[in-house]
């Protein structure tokens, strides 16, 4: 004969297991799909998806340097450079050439880490900078949407293209990256070449890193 109070306490844990495998299940579900929008969104060249892919990787496997990270910071990815610059590279490596070329991603970090989406007001103030020719104002459109602050992905391809016709040594090496990764664009390896080609003409020491170290 069954002792009802034992039944009624084994049924009690019963549930409790019941709706512990559904958490977990359901949590489980939760992390793979986001890991696949991951995957998606870092395939398509979005350098805050590939950052946050590449510390995934990284939380996985020690001693190990995503490529989504140098993907990221490539890009100009502000907190992926900054997080490379922890990590000791070789002379004369592609970790090396990011850590000297983008010197000032402490300062953007400081300025807008703390800001989701910039205001419209500010944006505007550097649209009105940009349309009277400023460079450096078109180019830092592109960084706050490779950065995640606000600016949709065609405003910043045409504020690209504007300050890579510019001369801007930085808008020419990021177009020739979405060229040569086909991120935004068809993949065009030789219009990436050449643009990557005049970013080192024009001064980008990552240029000439990149070039060496991905023989385009």
């Amino acid at each position: 004969m069954k002792c009802p109070i034992m039944s009624t306490i084994f049924l009690n844990r019963s549930i409790k297991v019941q709706k512990l495998i559904i958490l977990l299940c359901t949590l489980f579900f939760i992390n793979f799909v986001f890991g696949q929008d991951l995957i998606i969104l870092a395939k398509e060249g979005n350098a805050n998806a590939q950052y946050n892919l590449a510390l995934k990787e990284m939380t996985q496997t020690n001693h190990f340097i995503s490529e989504w990270l140098i993907i990221a910071a490539l890009q100009g990815h502000k907190k992926a450079i900054h997080y490379l610059k922890k990590i000791p590279s070789k002379p004369n490596s592609i970790e090396a050439g990011i850590k000297l070329s983008y010197r000032d991603s402490l300062t953007f970090l400081q300025k807008y880490e703390s800001i989701e989406k910039l205001p419209k007001k500010e944006l505007n103030m550097i649209r009105e900078k940009g349309n009277s020719g400023d460079i450096k104002s078109q180019y830092l459109m592109w960084e706050l949407y490779i950065n995640n602050k606000g600016v949709s992905k065609a405003e910043a391809w045409t504020w690209l293209k504007q300050a890579a016709g510019n001369n801007h040594p930085e808008a020419n090496f990021g177009l020739g990256l979405l060229y040569y990764y086909g991120y935004i664009v068809p993949e065009e390896r030789k219009r990436a070449l050449r643009l990557i080609n005049k970013s080192n003409e024009l001064g980008f020491e990552l240029a000439s890193f990149f070039l060496r170290t991905f023989k385009v």
